[in-house]
């Protein structure tokens, strides 16, 4: 097994770039610069360090480290460094990332490192995450005709959930998960419709593609990402970044899951009385199928019930 440090070395073009890229347009100072080439010698570092320790290796102070990332366009180092990581992990292969992954391990048992990085990761989406355009997303589900959620590989769990959800509270979506479906769905979206794009880590092209077509065809486009490239940032309407690392050598749907569960939240507050009346729908199905094997009382008073506690909250 390579070491981390030698696979740092091999996968560092594509990170380097990008950050020459945001030097030369954030227009930085000297001790701006000496941050980014720090950055550029050693993005393994960079991926997880700490301001702190940045501003150590660079020659300057935390707050210059801060200011930096600013004025590259991040709201500060933590959001920087998520980026980073990100592309970083982007360029490694499964063993190479599994090779990172040991090198970091915090307690040397799997699947606590495996938790511990999920809470930490649920953590920061709940810091991070734009309640704005999370809102505007359940919107545009609400008042499209259409609507395509995009996601493959185990990333289609993502997809999959935020599908089924907005569909049982009252907003029909298709799911698409292969390169055939993917096409096939496109071939008529249109100016009314919204497609959703969840991709992660080593980012599919059918996935760019995607989002590239649903643009062009006048669609609204949102894309659920760990690392904002600009092939997807210059399609999208909205943007969600969302952590997708894990302890071992896969990327993890955790985070993802927490903001597509909160997405359909919000979704299913923006016409409560249609969401309960689709729910209860289903609800009868369920039954009627005998799908269920805990059985509740039939539901035609409970729907009742249901939307007049519905219409009552409407109205305080």
């Amino acid at each position: 097994m390579q070491p981390a440090k030698f696979i740092a070395k091999q996968a560092t073009g594509g990170v380097e770039d990008w950050l020459r890229r945001l030097e030369t347009a954030g227009d930085l100072s000297r001790a701006g610069h000496d941050v980014v080439q720090a950055l550029v010698r050693d993005p393994n570092l960079a991926s997880y360090a700490s301001a702190s320790e940045i501003a150590g290796v660079a020659g300057v102070n935390v707050a210059t480290v801060t200011r930096t990332a600013q004025s590259v366009g991040f709201s500060g180092w933590p959001q920087w460094r998520q980026e980073i990581r990100a592309r970083y992990l982007g360029t490694l292969s499964a063993p190479e990332l599994n090779a990172v992954h040991r090198a970091e391990a915090g307690t040397g048992q799997p699947f606590d490192d495996t938790v511990n990085r999920h809470l930490q990761q649920v953590a920061d989406l709940r810091r991070s995450a734009d309640r704005q355009v999370v809102r505007l997303v359940a919107e545009g589900i609400a008042k499209a005709e259409r609507r395509l959620v995009i996601g493959s590989g185990s990333f289609a769990s993502i997809a999959r959930i935020l599908a089924h959800h907005a569909t049982l509270i009252g907003y029909r979506c298709e799911l698409a998960e292969d390169g055939v479906a993917i096409a096939n769905s496109l071939g008529d979206i249109g100016p009314n419709d919204i497609v959703v794009v969840a991709t992660f880590w080593r980012l599919y092209n059918s996935a760019i593609r995607a989002a590239h077509d649903a643009k062009a065809r006048g669609a609204r486009v949102c894309v659920i990402t760990d690392a904002a490239v600009e092939q997807l940032t210059s399609v999208s309407d909205h943007l969600l970044v969302v952590p997708a690392e894990s302890a071992s050598f896969f990327a993890t749907v955790v985070p993802g899951l927490c903001l597509v569960e909160g997405i359909s939240a919000e979704l299913a507050v923006i016409d409560p009385e249609r969401s309960a009346r689709s729910i209860a729908n289903f609800e009868e199905q369920w039954q009627a199928q005998d799908l269920l094997h805990f059985q509740t009382a039939p539901m035609d008073s409970r729907r009742a019930n249901a939307q007049s506690a519905t219409t009552q909250n409407v109205e305080e």
